[in-house]
């Protein structure tokens, strides 16, 4: 997802505000609250999909209800043509779109071009979230630690102190500082050896080939990297206003950083610091745990952040294949695509984000992916016209009925999710819109209004 590229209306425009919420981590720990709450919650009127209230616990998988009443060929035929004339204006001369509605049990209860592969943007999150929640589970937390060969003698460490990271996204520089202080309570003042920082968690490119270079520097492209902090950017001031552009050595930039945390401590390091990994056997000094994976994936979600969404990708690529690199992750999503019995016509996935032009994924997949993974995703995901990205989008049937990923690049618009319908529960919906030349978001907040009438 491009904020800086999106030509439509539905969200501020203030990049620097965008930004400083995105950065708030506390933001996503205040929406998994009110995320936890609200499976408890009716979203007002539909519960799981096809039917009632769902208060399963959004850890737990379970088979969905069809009990809602079945979907008529008149009420599908009439459902056709509200969403053909919801969505006339943008695709009068678009390039490519796929559009489809799926119920229980996957079946297609509307479809245009469902199987067609076409840009997805940032709705392509919803692969690397549900495979992940599927490869690690969704109580998976990632660890920092410190670590040394010995323990520290009279105030003083022989040798040097490892900075190991495993790839958490949310990692800031506070949790490091906050490191440091339990290695100053513990006695720590001097380090006879250097600050050694490993990120051998994951391998690959800082930055994926495949995007486009207008993105590059810009804050919602930084780099992949074992050892992330702080979302991999920098915080500077632009007249009074703080501004972050993306790191352009992450291993060295935080050696750097922790040498200077550690001498503002007054911990003194005898040696520059350096780069490598550390020994087996190694002590732990401080561990750090990052939130729960599913607290992470609100946060992704809610914001559309395509830094977690990269590093989750490697790390859902090192789970399940043994390598932490994109193709890893790309392969790993296929096979749980393919063990899910997802359809996949077309598809091509470049990262975790969406942030390539060159990704293609059809509205089949995607819709077929939401009612397989509906226990795990429906929670996690911002309600239309309330949270995240969603907030401004000008709902009126649909407000309080939706959950959804919303997807944007420049002449890219999606969103895909959960509607809950007046009469026949909650179903499942992709709608993906490519070079409309006129305000194809417009009319995807139409025919999401138009298919909760039904």
């Amino acid at each position: 997802m491009s904020y800086v590229k999106t030509s439509v209306g539905y969200r501020r425009r203030s990049k620097r505000s965008r930004v400083h919420k995105r950065r708030v981590f506390a933001f996503a720990l205040i929406v998994t609250l009110a995320t936890l709450g609200a499976w408890l919650w009716n979203d007002g009127r539909g519960g799981a999909l096809g039917h009632g209230v769902s208060a399963k616990s959004p850890t737990t998988r379970a088979p969905l209800s069809t009990q809602a009443p079945p979907w008529t060929n008149s009420q599908r035929l009439a459902l056709a043509a509200a969403l053909r004339g919801a969505f006339a204006p943008a695709l009068d001369g678009a390039e490519s779109w796929s559009l489809a509605v799926a119920g229980p049990g996957g079946q297609t209860i509307y479809g245009d071009r469902s199987g067609d592969a076409v840009a997805p943007a940032s709705v392509q999150k919803l692969i690397v979230a549900a495979s992940a929640l599927d490869a690690l589970g969704p109580n998976y937390r990632y660890h920092t630690i410190f670590a040394s060969r010995e323990p520290a003698g009279d105030g003083v460490l022989e040798g040097n102190l490892w900075l190991a990271g495993s790839g958490d996204p949310s990692l800031q520089s506070s949790d490091v500082r906050n490191g440091i202080a339990v290695l100053l309570r513990s006695g720590l003042r001097r380090i006879d050896g250097s600050v050694v920082i490993d990120a051998t968690a994951m391998s690959g490119p800082a930055y994926n080939p495949h995007w486009d270079a207008d993105d590059a520097g810009e804050d919602y492209a930084p780099p992949t990297s074992g050892i992330s902090l702080d979302g991999d950017t920098v915080e500077s001031d632009d007249d009074g206003q703080p501004v972050w552009t993306p790191m352009q050595d992450v291993q060295r930039y935080v050696a750097g950083q922790t040498a200077t945390m550690l001498r503002a401590r007054g911990i003194l390091v005898s040696t520059s610091p350096s780069l490598g990994a550390a020994p087996l056997g190694t002590l732990v000094l401080w561990n750090h745990k990052s939130a729960p994976l599913s607290v992470l994936e609100t946060h992704m979600l809610f914001v559309s952040d395509n830094h977690y969404a990269e590093q989750l990708l490697r790390t859902v690529g090192e789970e399940v294949t043994g390598e932490s690199s994109d193709d890893a992750g790309v392969g790993a999503e296929r096979l749980f695509l393919t063990r899910l019995g997802v359809p996949s016509p077309g598809l091509r996935l470049l990262d975790g984000s969406g942030l390539s032009h060159n990704n293609r994924v059809a509205a089949i997949t995607v819709t077929r992916l939401l009612v397989a993974e509906e226990p795990l995703l429906y929670g996690l995901l911002p309600r239309g016209g309330r949270d995240g990205t969603l907030a401004d989008y000008d709902f009126t049937t649909a407000l309080g009925r939706v959950r959804a990923k919303s997807g944007h690049l420049s002449n890219v618009s999606s969103l895909a999710g959960y509607a809950s319908t007046l009469h026949h529960g909650r179903v499942a919906f992709a709608f993906l819109i490519d070079g409309s030349s006129a305000d194809p978001d417009a009319s995807i907040v139409r025919a999401v209004d138009r298919l909760v009438e039904y």
